[in-house]
C-alpha cells in the first residue's frame, strides 16, 4: 500500500464511533472534563488508525489508557457503579459476601 493511502475498513472494526457516541450519552460531564473526552477520543482514533501489521501492539499498548481515561469520565459499568456505590464493583457483591462466608476460619 502506498505511503499516505487510505484503508478502507469496515465500520464494525472501528472504535472511535462508539467512543464518541458513549462521551456524548454521559449526564454530568462539564467543561471540566474536556481534556479527557479529547484524550479518549485521540486515543480510540490511533487505536482505528493502526495498521494490520501493528494492530494487535497499538490496542496492547493504548486499549488500557483507553480504559482508563472512559473510567475517570464514568463511562464504564464499573466506574458507574463505584460513582453509585453499587455492587459492580469486584469484591463488593453478593457473591463475594457468600464466598467468604462459606471459607473455613
Amino acid at each position: 500500500m502506498a505511503a499516505g493511502s487510505a484503508r478502507l475498513r469496515s465500520a464494525d472494526a472501528l472504535i472511535s464511533p462508539d467512543v464518541a457516541e458513549t462521551v456524548a450519552k454521559l449526564p454530568d460531564l462539564t467543561e471540566a472534563d474536556a481534556a479527557a473526552v479529547k484524550l479518549a477520543k485521540r486515543y480510540a482514533a490511533a487505536i482505528d488508525q493502526a495498521g494490520p501489521d501493528d494492530a494487535a501492539e497499538v490496542l496492547d499498548r493504548l486499549g488500557p489508557k483507553l480504559l482508563a481515561a472512559l473510567e475517570s469520565l464514568g463511562a464504564t459499568p464499573r466506574s458507574r457503579a463505584a460513582r453509585k456505590g453499587g455492587a459492580s464493583v469486584p469484591g463488593q457483591g453478593k457473591l463475594q459476601a457468600l464466598r467468604e462466608a462459606r471459607r473455613p476460619a
